[in-house]
């Protein structure tokens, strides 16, 4: 039997992430673990069998600003939950939902808002999310990000918006 682990990033597991995640651009994960260290963010790390294979951030936001009331009205924040593609239904990206809601619990927030995309894809994690408890507030919204690490790129995708309240 596979034994999953969660546990936050930290600055000695960085060459065994890169390694054992190589799906995304490893300037991520340094990017995650600095954003950690300044507070209000957590990024941890699911490794199976003593190896990384996803990760989840979340955002905990305790001041009031305007800016953060809009964006997650006091929740906590799902940051790109993902598991590479040959780990996946073994019950990693359920483990890191739970230590992401542990940690969201822990942080006194209300619970915790997501998005998703609403193609094909995501479907499995349409479906996780709805048997974890999560509310698809309906209807379907524009959100756009740029990638720091590719200068002019910018994506805009049709998404979802979940929320669970604790």
């Amino acid at each position: 039997m596979s034994t999953i682990e969660v546990r936050r990033i930290e600055e000695g597991d960085l060459p065994a992430v890169v390694a054992g995640i190589p799906s995304r651009a490893s300037e991520r994960y340094r990017d995650q673990l600095e954003l950690q260290g300044r507070g209000g963010f957590v990024f941890f790390i699911g490794w199976l069998d003593d190896a990384p294979v996803g990760f989840v951030g979340v955002g905990m936001h305790e001041d009031g600003s305007p800016d953060v009331l809009a964006e997650s009205r006091g929740f906590a924040m799902v940051s790109d939950l993902y598991v590479e593609e040959s780990y996946r239904r073994r019950g990693v990206a359920r483990a890191l939902m739970a230590a992401l809601e542990d940690e969201a619990r822990d942080a006194e927030m209300a619970g915790v808002i997501l998005d998703t995309g609403t193609d094909e894809k995501n479907e499995a994690a349409r479906a996780l999310y709805r048997d974890l408890g999560y509310v698809d507030q309906g209807g379907v919204y524009l959100g756009g990000w740029s990638d720091p690490h590719r200068p002019g790129v910018h994506l805009l995708d049709p998404l979802t918006l979940w929320l669970k309240s604790f």
